[in-house]
């Protein structure tokens, strides 16, 4: 049965500590929510990068381990998701290690929805692993609630092409989960936290393309137990934060709720001053984005001097002796 579409929707962001490497156990924890969300009459709640996995995959994982923990789309951890999505009524967005039909691997992330579809994303940009291959294309789907959402995975969310690309190709909502870890904590600009920068980058994000952002992250299972572990937050077309972590939009969630949820109000989605900034755009004057040698400034243009019209000028500096008495 389809699905119909709303006038508001209540989404959640779930900041999602995984297990590394039990996926039964976290499915399970995974189903739990949902059936709290359902609850709250939350109809999309949004888990971390690797919800399903627990693994941060960075360059020191042997393929012989990765191997273990990946599955198919069609596997068993999605299955049960998906039957939990389809009981409670509530779409999920989870993330695992997917193990194609030709037997390469994907960071990849699936919405199950309460109708029964089922949509992949794999992660565009390289995952840090050799033996992790990139997806080719963008993934921008009909919710069937009158909006069109897009998702990116991890560090596809570094670049800010990537979130003009999903509103470029219909997307008003973006879902974008994340997965922090030692090896991201490491390659941020002075040991910078990149989640804490991310979560800085999407009010401005959100407003340029005029979508919807739901961000979650799961931390790192092997981060210090004293560090904050995931960060969450939800951000309307307009830049505005409706809820994250330290709050809720939505008066009804308890404090102890494992997410933080909003309604949002599906016609910002529709009109917002993101859409008619993005009318002005020239794109005839931004094909060098796509030139990896745009990387280099080019040197000012160098304009023709004719002798037409033109003033011959001479300088002389003059020094004035004074008079002799």
């Amino acid at each position: 049965m389809g699905l119909s579409p709303v006038s508001t929707l209540r989404v959640a962001a779930v900041p999602f500590d995984a297990r590394c490497g039990d996926a039964p156990h976290n499915v399970a924890q995974i189903v739990a929510t949902l059936e709290r969300a359902a609850a709250y009459g939350i109809r999309l709640a949004v888990f971390p990068e690797a919800s399903v996995s627990g693994v941060s995959i960075g360059a020191r994982e042997r393929r012989a381990q990765l191997d273990v923990l990946a599955e198919p789309f069609e596997g068993a951890s999605i299955a049960a998701v998906a039957q939990a999505v389809e009981r409670t009524g509530v779409a999920a967005g989870i993330g695992w290690l997917e193990r194609g039909i030709d037997g390469r691997l994907f960071n990849s992330y699936a919405v199950c929805m309460p109708d029964g579809r089922r949509v992949r994303h794999r992660q565009l940009v390289s995952a840090g692993h050799r033996s992790i291959a990139g997806g080719a294309t963008f993934t921008v789907f009909d919710t069937g609630w009158g909006i069109h959402a897009g998702i990116l995975v991890g560090a596809d969310n570094h670049a800010s092409e990537n979130a003009r690309m999903t509103a470029l190709m219909g997307a008003n909502l973006l879902i974008a989960p994340y997965r922090a870890n030692r090896v991201t904590q490491a390659k941020a600009s002075g040991g910078a936290d990149t989640r804490q920068l991310l979560s800085r980058t999407w009010p401005g994000r959100a407003l340029d393309n005029g979508t919807f952002v739901v961000f979650s992250d799961g931390g790192d299972d092997e981060a210090d137990g004293a560090q904050p572990r995931g960060m969450a937050m939800i951000v309307d077309p307009h830049g505005r934060l409706l809820a994250d972590n330290g709050q809720s939009a939505y008066a009804g969630t308890s404090a102890d709720a494992p997410f933080v949820c909003a309604e949002l109000d599906l016609a910002l989605a529709r009109e917002n001053i993101g859409r008619h900034w993005r009318a002005t755009r020239r794109p005839a004057l931004y094909r060098g984005l796509a030139d990896a040698a745009a990387e280099v400034v080019a040197p000012p243009e160098r304009r023709a001097v004719t002798s037409r019209g033109s003033l011959a000028l001479s300088v002389a500096v003059v020094r004035r002796t004074p008079p002799v008495a």
